[in-house]
């Protein structure tokens, strides 16, 4: 593990973000669209995309963004989006180090909770999640809006 490092991703990720998200969900990314995305993510103080390398390669990633709120203490909270671990590295640490940097910066930015969906066939990420202290007492929907 000494040899893996997070970091804040950069537009000479996005090749390796791609080749990461074919593996998690079966398509390509557009290049393109994606180098604009993390150009302005980038710049945007309340994202903070993550990712874990190998040397120079592009093994992990996760995406934290911070949400306002307007309930109670009207505390932010921040959303986890994108968590993909490169099937050769998963079960070594790589995704427990990805999460504790979202967590870190939703803490910096004064979060009180963190919430995140994982599609309900994905077991093995769930008892993951579970690990690390996740509850699944609330119960999380999703609709489409855009195909």
């Amino acid at each position: 593990m000494d040899h893996i490092t997070i970091r804040k991703a950069k537009i000479d990720d996005v090749t390796g973000l791609s080749e990461l998200f074919v593996e998690f969900i079966g398509e390509k990314s557009n290049l393109t669209a994606m180098k604009n995305q993390v150009e302005i993510i980038s710049n945007n103080p309340n994202y903070y995309v993550a990712v874990a390398s190998d040397s120079n390669r592009v093994i992990g990633t996760s995406m934290g963004i911070v949400c306002y709120d307007l309930v109670g203490n009207c505390k932010p909270f921040m959303l986890i989006e994108n968590v993909v671990v490169s099937s050769e590295y998963q079960g070594q640490g790589v995704g427990k180090l990805l999460m504790k940097a979202l967590e870190d910066f939703g803490q910096k930015n004064m979060c009180s909770y963190v919430m995140l969906v994982s599609s309900s066939k994905r077991e093995s990420a769930h008892k993951f999640y579970e690990s690390i202290g996740y509850s699944t007492d609330k119960r999380g929907f999703t609709k489409r809006l855009m195909q």
